[in-house]
């Protein structure tokens, strides 16, 4: 057990040890960096427009100083833009280096290129494109970066000191939310070369940073760790942790699922019974007010249901069969973003009342896969992603329930592109706002190579 004591109300989340798993080929499951960086490398973090005609860069480098990268930018037509001094920031970890850039006009493209050696062997060069866009709603603010290296760089968060709205009818959740948003937000991740530790972070939005931290050591090591929020009687809130997978050296291509559950409740916890009676795989969620909604990625549409109360329900089949799944709720309506190869977006509407699904607008954008999925002030966003061909995608849509369309709102300015970290404050609340964050990105290098890099990157956006 993890008593989490650093300056706040004590917490206890509890580890399961019910070795309960089966074994599941799934060529779907994303393989992620398991090992530390102890390299020494480079990264471009982010472009963000701060005014009409400037911008904000900053790279991230590990081991690496500044003589062992380089960055330049340039126009469409290959005419190079001058580039300033870089302000640095030592972080231990990592060192941050700020460029502030002037000219840039509106509407057009340009690109950057991150030139380095990678544990001073391979030379790399990855590229970003970049179209200027005047700062406008909705409105990006950058973040503390995560004081992490290595591990899992993939969270599912929950608020932590934040109760449902005064209206529990407008749905206090949906993946990783769950309650209304606080300064404080829990995320869980793995870290160490075998991912044997469980690791709480917290960060805290009054002072930008991240203090409070525990670590414990896990007898299931596992990545794909789910958590959310919900409430019985629309007032105690019960936090669900659990499931994910692990993969084996000894059985290529094989991941090994678990159906185990921690649930705390507002006195104490106790384990999910039953255990989770879903099929294997990867799962994708939604929550309304009091209960969650599973479905398998890439697996059978089935889908089932865990009240507050731990009943299990098996629900309407979602109406096609599940690629990789972006879920949102509004208004205790579910949403599923369905990314199929080859085949059209689509979004589907599930309401709880009637235990019915019904076809949305297609997303308009182009074909990915792994985009996000989250809600903010009665609309969803879905984005991000990757190419057909493994490039990454930082564009975002917002889709209007109301309206039943979809249009473009902005791009996310942060690194990463798959497996964000991601969540936001339930409809009706005040402010409001959604966290992005972490992840991973695939770099684009020159050689045509997507090398896929852990971020610790955080950001809000306000609509």
């Amino acid at each position: 057990m993890i008593n989490l004591t650093h300056g706040y109300t004590s917490l206890k989340w509890i580890i399961l040890t019910i070795l309960v798993a089966s074994c599941h080929s799934d060529e779907a499951v994303p393989v992620l960096i398991q090992e530390p960086d102890t390299a020494a490398q480079a990264s471009l973090v982010s472009v963000l427009p701060t005014g009409a005609t400037s911008v904000e860069v900053i790279v991230k480098s590990i081991r690496l100083d500044a003589p062992g990268w380089r960055i330049t930018a340039s126009s469409a037509d290959g005419s190079p833009l001058p580039m300033p001094p870089g302000e640095t920031k030592d972080l231990n970890l990592f060192t941050l280096t700020t460029f502030r850039l002037n000219g840039f006009v509106n509407a057009q493209t340009y690109q950057f290129r991150l030139a380095f050696k990678f544990a001073g062997q391979d030379s790399i060069t990855a590229v970003r494109s970049y179209t200027h866009r005047l700062p406008t709603a909705p409105r990006w603010t950058r973040l503390a970066h995560a004081p992490i290296a290595g591990g899992d760089y993939t969270a599912c968060p929950v608020a932590v000191d934040a109760v449902c709205g005064a209206n529990p009818d407008n749905g206090c959740g949906h993946p990783g939310t769950g309650a209304y948003v606080g300064n404080r937000v829990q995320l869980l991740r793995y870290a160490g070369p075998l991912q044997d530790r469980l690791q709480i972070r917290l960060y805290d939005r009054a002072t930008d940073s991240w203090p409070f931290y525990a670590v414990g050591e896990s007898r299931i090591p596992r990545q794909g760790v789910i958590q959310y929020n919900v409430f019985f009687m629309g007032v105690d809130r019960y936090q669900f942790s659990g499931l994910g997978y692990i993969t084996e050296e000894r059985a290529a291509g094989k991941y090994f699922y678990y159906r185990d559950m921690a649930v705390l409740l507002p006195v104490g916890g106790s384990p999910l019974k039953p255990l989770y009676g879903g099929e294997d795989g990867e799962v994708a969620f939604f929550t309304t007010t009091d209960e969650a909604y599973f479905l398998t990625q890439n697996g059978s549409p089935a889908m089932r249901s865990i009240h507050a109360t731990f009943t299990q329900t098996v629900r309407a089949p979602l109406p096609e069969p599940p690629g990789t799944l972006a879920t949102f709720s509004i208004r205790n309506i579910g949403y599923v973003v369905n990314q199929r190869p080859g085949q059209p977006i689509r979004l589907w509407a599930y309401d709880p009342t009637t235990d019915a699904w019904s076809r949305r607008a297609d997303f308009p954008g182009s074909a990915r896969q792994r985009g996000v999925g989250f809600a903010l002030a009665r609309s969803g966003y879905f984005g991000l992603g990757l190419t057909p061909d493994g490039q990454g995608l930082r564009d975002l849509w917002q889709y209007d329930p109301a309206t039943n369309r979809w249009q473009y709102i902005t791009d996310y300015p942060g690194q990463g592109n798959q497996l964000l970290a991601v969540f936001s404050a339930p409809d009706g609340a005040k402010p409001e706002r959604a966290y992005l964050g972490w992840g991973y990105e695939a770099q684009r290098t020159s050689l045509g190579i997507n090398r896929i890099v852990g971020c610790t990157d955080w950001w809000e956006l306000t609509p």
